[in-house]
């Protein structure tokens, strides 16, 4: 079977691109400062690509608390749990790069708990 293109599997897994917009407008906030049909407009001229990496990001990053819930589990991880300047450092950045920090961390800590 050949490999999907991104708009065959934004067809597929969420019927079109607007329902996948609203999907991830839903799932990801807007700047402070740029109003949520602003940020919905913008979405709309994204490659499919990069909205299917979006909304991937924004449900993993759900599934482990937020914004909030990833900067407490990263804080935990670095033994920093108690530091909440720490931890509002970490929820000023880009949720993306909380997630993949999240995800380094959680993986040297399983490598060190099984060796």
């Amino acid at each position: 079977m050949p490999k999907l293109s991104p708009l065959q599997k934004v067809k597929k897994e969420h019927g079109s691109k607007d329902e996948l917009v609203a999907k991830i407008a839903a799932l990801l906030p807007a700047d402070p400062d740029e109003e949520k049909d602003e940020f919905i407009a913008r979405l709309k001229t994204v490659a499919n690509a990069k909205l299917l990496r979006l909304v991937a990001i924004g449900e993993e990053a759900a599934k482990l608390g937020g914004r909030e819930g990833l900067a407490e589990k990263i804080a935990e991880l670095k033994n920093q749990a108690k530091d909440e300047d720490f931890k509002r450092g970490l929820q000023e950045l880009p949720l993306p790069r909380l997630l993949d920090q999240y995800q380094s961390l959680a993986r040297k800590a399983k490598a060190a708990k099984k060796s």
